[in-house]
């Protein structure tokens, strides 16, 4: 039963949620993909080699492996269907190079002998370094089910294996398989895989040419099942000539078919394999062929998979169905895959005549790659195209598809077609090229920032040299630098770019794939830089403007989650983080997934639960997500502040560390110097360095934070006049610049009316949008003033406040109590409720006790400091202000 079930749904709740799961993962593949073929009636039964392979796939891994045409496919066909082991069934093609493809393949196969297996991994494809993870949780999922023995077959590897990540996956995988499952793989050479351990082990079983080759028996049977005319003495003579191989007989039959060769048939030699039958296909079954059909193979054997309207544009004939379906009837090697009416060609045919299509005319073959890759780029099969343009010698028409889908492409987990195309594009088809030169940079930023950033600056250099570039190229390009303004932490430079390349665009920005990102770059500025807020017109109109497309109103959720987390709206933030958490887990949205995470890091922060937040911003310090170094330094600070709040400063100078040394090699831009500037006026001040502190302060230039970071520094010198008049300047750009603008000021006016109405000001605001963190922060002496007016504060807030972390709260304890004996937690959590002015009942209730268990607490605590009354116990709490309970993440888990 799946979790769901076992949560209260019925047993059938269950098998229907696994056979969704189990539709939805096959369905993403071609079903014809999933299932053996069925064999031609003239395959000649191999017993033998049923045999074989039922003592081979004993082992957890056999191996099958020969050279093309050697009938390995037709043997696992035929011996798939006589066995009595239920099994999954994947063929695969070059589509599967790409590691996200192929293990969707995977999935969607084995959800054949083991319904919801896909459902625990699938999403991890997507991710960036997800691979090995998602092939981990896939075995561990495997291994928890008993289930009988069952085969999963991975036919034709070797059009796959060479990629690197498709290697290490497999190989992971195949050392690990559970008990019950055996993996059978059939290739034409040796898999990249860790052959001679496995071997070595005992692990693994093999199969090779040597027993798939046909006997003489084997070979004269299915000869005479193809050509039943053929002269008995011939018959012989072909089957001793072929040597074994199935190609060459099925080859040799329709050569002797078409042409009544009656002799004298060239043998082929295993080291020539591909020129014989290239020579045979040619000039022994091809002649005998009408030439219109002829031509029609010719012209599909560009494509792998071949529909019947690319037919149709291939061989520039309307009758090119009927014309493949005849082919197919007439046995060249043509098999209709679905219903559909796709055709696909036997893959060493397809070679032969390929090569013979660059021989003979190369022009030809660059004109079909070229409508081919047309066909695929209007059908939304960007992956064919880009490969289709690269072989017609179209580079950049490649790139041209590339840059306008790289953002999809990246999304749906292709990375390595993105990087792959990049290295097929020769460099001179940006050289002296403006647009291509864009195009190519932009391409790179979602691959490789340091290469983007080069480029970048490269066009700058080039612009700036008095190249003739007129408006729509300049906006372009003045995007590119707004992005590597923002990328290099001036975020305030880039808006500003992007706002003029906008303006530029006017009307038509939203058809240009890189005018929609200067939107984002908009917004993301007003998030960064905590004016986030939808009542204002900026906002609004940046959210407008990212509402017209799907894919940018999607990635505006994780803008607007950092934007209210950072302007000082948690819960707002956290409410849309769990709106659109499962859309980027489908699919695979870095940018959003990073935003999202790095906003709910920063809400539950603010929201005083530690214990949630660390654990995400300590995640997010080692995301190096090309496009959002911005997230990872800002993860690097949030973290020295969470560390400051708990008196860790330790561990608040070694996160520093780390944002420092991103600033100074990689986000050395104006805001992100602001930033870490500011953290580190915080750690000093934390520290006991006052002047370091204002060393750090006059650094800050921000027209809230400068102010505010100075007036901390003399607040803490006891210069509380000037610090008012520095904060007097400060320019506040959201609520929660608000809250803290009026916390300090409070503290910074002699006038004990004025003090108490600023602060209840801040509590107010505080109280509304449940701030917590941004008031706690500034220590003791703020949370003891509030204390002071919890009669005047909403209930469940000030609970809130009382239980966050408050950096110096634990030394003051230590220096201010001294108590007789150590007070218990609970003890504690009475005392820091004394100064309040809150009755003994009301205490009580808050502190879910009685009225008698509470004056027990009381007498204990008054004896354990030396006291005789509540009036003196509470001066010994304001002297250490807002106690907290020692065991905070203790108590962030029962919350």
């Amino acid at each position: 039963m799946t979790s769901e079930g076992a949560r209260g749904g019925t047993p059938a709740d269950g098998m229907a949620l696994l056979a969704a799961q189990s539709r939805s993962a096959r369905s993403a593949i071609f079903q014809s993909k999933l299932r053996p073929a069925v064999n031609p009636a003239y395959l000649v039964e191999r017993p033998r080699l049923h045999a074989l392979l039922d003592q081979a796939v004993a082992a957890p891994l056999t191996l099958v492996v020969a050279p093309a045409g050697s009938g390995k496919t037709s043997l696992l066909r035929s011996w798939a269907a006589a066995s009595e082991l239920p099994h999954a069934w994947l063929s695969l093609d070059e589509t599967d190079r790409d590691p996200v493809q192929l293990w969707r393949g995977v999935l969607a196969a084995l959800e054949g002998v083991a319904p919801g297996c896909a459902a625990g991994c699938a999403d991890l494809l997507r991710l960036p370094g997800g691979l090995h993870e998602a092939v981990g949780v896939l075995l561990d999922d495997l291994e928890s089910r008993a289930a009988g023995d069952a085969v999963l077959v991975l036919d034709d590897l070797q059009l796959v294996d060479e990629e690197e990540s498709v290697a290490t996956s497999l190989a992971l995988f195949v050392q690990h398989l559970p008990s019950w499952l055996h993996v059978v793989i059939a290739s034409r050479r040796a898999p990249r895989l860790p052959v001679h351990r496995l071997r070595a082990r005992g692990q693994m079983g093999e199969v090779h040419f040597a027993e798939l080759r046909f006997s003489y028996a084997e070979a004269s049977t299915m000869l005479s099942r193809l050509v039943p005319t053929l002269a008995p003495e011939l018959l012989d003579e072909v089957a001793a000539r072929a040597g074994g191989w199935a190609a060459s007989i099925q080859l040799a039959a329709l050569a002797a078919r078409s042409s009544h060769a009656q002799g004298d048939l060239f043998v082929p030699s295993h080291d020539g394999d591909h020129h014989y039958l290239e020579d045979y296909v040619w000039q022994e079954i091809l002649p005998s062929e009408p030439p219109g059909l002829v031509d029609l193979l010719l012209a599909t054997s560009v494509v792998d998979r071949i529909d019947p309207g690319l037919a149709q544009i291939l061989a520039s004939r309307p009758d090119a169905v009927d014309q493949l379906a005849r082919a197919e009837a007439r046995g060249l090697f043509l098999t209709r895959i679905e219903p559909s009416g796709a055709f696909e060609m036997h893959a060493l045919v397809r070679e032969v005549l390929r090569s013979l299509v660059a021989k003979r005319s190369p022009e030809r073959l660059t004109q079909l790659h070229g409508w081919a890759a047309g066909w695929h780029e209007a059908h939304g099969q960007s992956v064919s195209a880009l490969e289709h343009w690269l072989r017609a010698g179209r580079p950049r028409e490649a790139l041209r598809l590339l840059a306008a889908e790289v953002a999809a492409l990246s999304d749906g987990g292709h990375e390595s077609t993105i990087v792959r195309t990049l290295a097929a594009i020769p460099e001179s088809v940006a050289s002296g090229d403006l647009d291509a030169t864009v195009e190519l940079a932009w391409c790179h930023l979602l691959v490789d920032r340091r290469r983007f950033l080069e480029m970048v600056d490269f066009l700058g250099a080039w612009a700036g040299d008095g190249a003739q570039i007129d408006g729509t190229r300049s906006a372009r390009l003045a995007v590119l630098e707004s992005i590597a303004a923002t990328l290099r932490g001036s975020w305030n430079d880039g808006a500003g770019l992007a706002r003029a390349a906008l303006d530029t665009l006017g009307d038509a920005w939203w058809l240009d794939p890189l005018g929609r990102s200067a939107w984002s770059l908009v917004a993301r500025d007003l998030a960064l830089d905590e004016q986030w807020d939808e009542s204002s017109r900026t906002t609004r109109t940046a959210v407008a403007a990212l509402t017209v497309t799907p894919e940018q109103r999607l990635a505006l959720e994780g803008i607007r989650a950092l934007g209210d987390a950072l302007a000082g709206r948690p819960v707002d933030a956290l409410r849309i983080v769990a709106g659109a958490r499962g859309a980027c887990e489908v699919d695979n949205l870095a940018v959003l997934r990073t935003e999202l995470s790095l906003a709910e890091a920063a809400a539950h922060r603010e929201l005083g639960d530690l214990g949630a937040a660390q654990p995400l911003l300590l995640e997010l310090v080692e995301d190096e997500t090309e496009t959002t170094p911005y997230a990872r330094l800002l993860a690097c600070l949030e973290l020295t502040y969470a560390r400051i709040d708990s008196d860790d400063l330790d561990g608040a100078r070694e996160a520093f560390g780390r944002a420092a040394e991103i600033v100074e090699t990689d986000v050395s831009g104006a805001g992100s110097r602001a930033w870490l500037s500011r953290a580190g006026a915080g750690l000093a001040l934390a520290s006991g360095e006052v002047e370091e502190a204002r060393w750090w302060a006059a650094q800050v230039e921000d027209g809230f934070w400068g102010p505010v970071c100075r007036a901390r520094v003399l607040l803490a010198t006891g210069e509380t006049g000037l610090a008012g008049d520095t904060l007097k300047t400060a320019e506040p750009r959201s609520v929660r610049h608000r809250v803290l603008l009026d916390a300090l000021s409070s503290r910074t006016t002699g006038d004990q009316a004025e003090a108490e109405r600023l602060l209840l000001e801040a509590v107010r605001q505080a109280a509304a949008q449940d701030l917590v963190q941004t008031l706690a922060s500034e220590g003791p002496d703020l949370v003891e003033a509030v204390e002071r007016l919890a009669w005047r504060a909403p209930g469940s807030w000030l609970a809130r406040l009382r239980r966050a972390a408050v950096p110096g709260a634990v030394g003051a304890t230590a220096a201010a109590v001294a108590p007789l004996e150590p007070l218990t937690e609970r003890e504690l959590e009475v005392l820091r409720l004394l100064p309040s002015r809150l009755t003994l009942r009301e205490i009580a209730d808050e502190l879910f006790i009685s009225i008698n268990t509470l004056k027990f607490h009381l007498k204990v605590i008054y004896r354990k400091l030396g006291v005789a009354s509540r009036a003196e116990a509470a001066e010994t709490a304001r002297a250490l202000t807002s106690l907290r309970r020692t065991a905070q993440a203790s108590s962030t888990r029962r919350r």
